[in-house]
């Protein structure tokens, strides 16, 4: 569920998006593109992925906030889930900065070389 809520932040109308019925689909009052979001969007503050105004999304007619209400079992999975997810990302974060000090020593003995060569000349 954690993952919909990311997948489904705001769709952009530049290419086609798929409206499911539990959808809200509205229009930005900055720039009047079409905005998407998951209905548990709803009542949040978003930014316009078109004109980067800040956003907030309807309620739809009939809703309630305290209908998008989580059991406390479905947050704790959601909390565990963004956790790993984080854990996740901060372990690629070392792997690519581990990466870019070695792709910048390989660049700096390239160099050596090349001016190396040059002087020769």
């Amino acid at each position: 569920m954690a993952d919909d809520i990311q997948n489904n932040q705001v769709a952009a109308e530049a290419e086609p998006v798929e409206i499911r019925d539990t959808d809200i689909s509205f229009d930005c009052p900055n720039c009047g593109k079409q905005l998407v979001i998951d209905y548990r969007g709803a009542g949040l503050e978003i930014e316009c992925s078109f004109c980067g105004s800040h956003v907030l999304v309807p309620i739809p007619d009939g809703m309630q906030l305290a209908d998008l209400d989580l059991d406390p079992g479905e947050i704790l999975k959601q909390l565990f889930a963004t956790r790993r997810n984080y854990q996740k990302a901060e372990l690629e974060i070392q792997r690519l900065r581990t990466r870019l000090i070695q792709l910048q020593e390989t660049l700096s003995v390239m160099q050596e070389a090349i001016a190396e060569g040059l002087g020769e000349h």
